[in-house]
Formats: C-alpha cells, structure tokens, sequence
C-alpha cells in the first residue's frame, strides 16, 4: 500500500510532466544582415499604401515609435536613416488546449488519487498571426534587421494591450542607441 508521501511526490512528477506538454511558447525570432546598425539614429515608418491606416496598423506604429524613442532613437520624416515596417498576417485556427487534473481523496479503505487529461471536443477558433517588424536601412534600400513574434489575437485586429506586448517583446531584441 502506497503511504500518503509516495502519493504526494508521485502525483507531483506527473502533473509537472503532464503540465510541460501542455504549454505554449512563442520565443521571438531575430535576423540581421551585415550592415552596422549604429547608422541607425533616426528612423520614419516605411511609407504606407493610399489606403487609410488599420486599426492594428496605428497601434503597430504608436507601441514602435514609443519603444524606438525608449531605446534612444528620433523620429524624422525629413531624411531617416533608417524606416520601419510591420507585417502581421493572420488566420483563424482552432484552439486546442488540453487540460489536466489531479485528484487526491480518502475515505475508509485509505488515500486514493487520479490524474486525467482532456481535450476539448468542440470547434473553438482564435486568430492567430505572426507580427513582424523590418528595419530598412534608407543608404542602402535594403533590410538590416528583422524581428518576428507568434501572436494570438482576441479578434480580428491587434489590440492596443497586444500591440505594446508584441512590439516590446520584438524590440526588446534592438539595440538600444544608449548603450553604444
């Protein structure tokens, strides 16, 4: 018969193994050419399309220029260094999160415990996308630096909350103009 203990200590390695397969990450991903990205003082957002600006697109923008400027970097739209760019492709996939439970419980003929795990059944959708933003070196009209992040968003447009998150977490890879 098992003691109260071996339970315990057994029950807590598979909930923490179960627990790990069921997590998600998403790591930011960094790409850079060979140009010095010290040339980079000043920057512009890459000149948009005639069509008016998203929602997802002006919040893209205000959570990079406010991160740009953190970092030591001015905004000029009279002759940049450098022009940002974002992407963020999405589509809709269905969310499987699978659960895990652990029960424990006693009575007359001693302690028992369970562990389940299940996997939601019904067709539960969320957009998914990945942002990713550019630096342009303008010298040079070419790419110097790329940073993308997998995003899951509540509906069809980035939220504010969700742009600063993303575009921090993306930029938190670029250099900061202070340190150099």
């Amino acid at each position: 018969m098992m003691t109260n203990r071996t339970l315990f200590g057994f029950m807590s390695v598979a909930l923490l193994a179960l627990s790990g397969c069921a997590t998600e990450s998403s790591a930011v991903r960094v790409d850079k050419g060979d140009a010095d990205l010290a040339k980079c003082r000043t920057f512009d957002w890459h000149p948009a399309s005639a069509d008016a600006a998203s929602f997802s697109e002006q919040r893209v923008r205000a959570a990079a220029l406010k991160q740009l400027e953190a970092k030591g970097y001015t905004l000029s739209t009279d002759k940049p260094d450098c022009r940002i760019t974002y992407l963020l492709p999405t589509q809709a996939q269905e969310k499987r999160k699978p659960t895990v439970g652990v029960g424990v419980g006693g009575g007359s003929g001693g302690v028992r415990g369970g562990i389940g795990v299940g996997v939601p059944i019904g067709r539960h959708k969320e957009q998914i996308g990945t942002l990713t933003l550019d630096i342009v070196d303008v010298a040079q009209n070419a790419q110097i630096w790329s940073g993308s992040l997998d995003v899951g968003l509540h509906n069809q447009e980035i939220s504010e909350e969700e742009a600063t998150e993303a575009v921090g977490l993306i930029l938190g890879k670029f250099p900061d103009r202070a340190s150099r």
